[in-house]
């Protein structure tokens, strides 16, 4: 009997939606047949909106989806869209200027837009490179994966641990944002390649957590921090967002099934704090919070949601009580508010408190967030 009775009445729809809508969709109107790769964002019409930067981040995004969506069988065409992303990534961003790493953007006329190395950016192509290999088998990415993993310890990485968050620094503040998506990236090439140097900088990326990251006294997650990793003396530092709590619990579990390591400790705190203050009165996730719980953002976004809905899986495979209900009221809250609309394919992506859509746009990097989270629910109630 599956641990989720409610998650498995409740997820046909949302899954037939992705197969049947989303994918089909962006992996068509989403596929920028003139210029390469994918679109980043499209209207609220469902129309590319080509004037903008393309970012590396979104193209290792789409490349994720794609491949995961192959390796299920849910998306027929996934092997050519793969093909021509992986193509499009190293031949557009990768050394694009002649130095290592990836750049930035690129400008609508194909030029580079913004030639930054981006720690943020850069794992999202290295999930997207982790998951071509897993789906195709192919191993020349790899070459590219060690490439890439030179370069950031060489350029981006920090002696007090870590990384920077790019170079050029924009400030001088660090995140733990490129950090816990470095950490999914170093998990996915475990899990795609087994090879066990992946587990060991997934392991680093944990230590940074534990001793950096993570409040013992508040069980929350600090955003923004100093150079040596201590919480920034200003608002930004009292900052957490119960959507990345619910990320990291979901990627530390996946981390603990790697490594024999027991999070569990973090993953209460984390669950807790983001179940206490994270959620507004009509329930819907908070965008942020203090550390303390006072409210700082009212606003809704659709992705932690998702985050909410892949947390209570993981923690609900390991007996929680109460993570049915608690997944199902994230989904609930996917499919009533935020997915097949104003487009069947499409989603709202930011809403204020009372429900208005606060963009105009649909952006394509979404798709990462709503797959991952249906593909998890598919795992557990199939």
């Amino acid at each position: 009997m599956t641990a989720f009775p409610q998650l498995k009445q409740a997820l046909p729809p949302v899954q037939a939606w992705i197969r049947n809508e989303a994918l089909p969709f962006w992996g068509t109107v989403g596929v920028d047949l003139a210029r390469g790769g994918f679109h980043e964002r499209l209207d609220l019409a469902g129309a590319p909106i080509t004037q903008v930067p393309k970012r590396l981040m979104v193209q290792g995004r789409q490349l994720y989806a794609f491949c995961h969506a192959g390796v299920l069988g849910w998306f027929a065409d996934a092997r050519p869209l793969a093909d021509r992303c992986v193509a499009y990534m190293l031949d557009a961003f990768y050394q694009r200027d002649g130095e290592a790493g990836f750049v930035h953007s690129l400008a609508p006329d194909g030029g580079i837009a913004n030639a930054t190395r981006d720690t943020y950016a850069h794992a999202f192509a290295l999930l997207g490179l982790a998951w071509y290999h897993r789906f195709t088998g192919d191993t020349q990415v790899l070459k590219v994966v060690d490439e890439t993993l030179v370069f950031l310890d060489g350029f981006l990485g920090s002696d007090r641990g870590g990384y920077l968050d790019a170079l050029p620094r924009p400030d001088a503040l660090r995140r733990q944002n490129p950090h816990m998506h470095l950490f999914e990236a170093f998990i996915a090439l475990y899990q795609a390649t087994g090879d066990a140097r992946f587990l060991a900088r997934g392991a680093e990326i944990f230590g940074v957590f534990a001793t950096g990251f993570f409040q013992p006294s508040v069980g929350a997650l600090t955003e923004y921090l100093t150079e040596d990793l201590d919480p920034v003396p200003d608002a930004r530092g009292r900052i957490s967002e119960p959507g990345h709590h619910y990320e990291w619990i979901w990627l530390l579990r996946h981390f603990q099934h790697a490594s024999g390591r027991d999070v569990s400790t973090y993953c209460g705190a984390l669950y807790d704090h983001a179940n206490r203050y994270g959620w507004d009165a009509a329930g819907y996730i908070r965008d942020e919070v203090e550390a303390t719980g006072a409210v700082i953002k009212t606003s809704r976004r659709c992705w932690p949601h998702t985050e909410g809905l892949k947390a209570n899986i993981v923690e609900g495979e390991l007996g929680r009580t109460n993570c049915d209900a608690l997944a199902v009221r994230c989904l609930q809250r996917l499919a009533d508010t935020f997915i097949g609309r104003p487009v069947p394919g499409g989603w709202i992506d930011h809403m204020d408190e009372k429900g208005a859509p606060l963009v105009a746009m649909m952006p394509a990097s979404t798709l990462y967030h709503l797959f991952c989270a249906i593909a998890e629910a598919a795992r557990v109630t199939g």
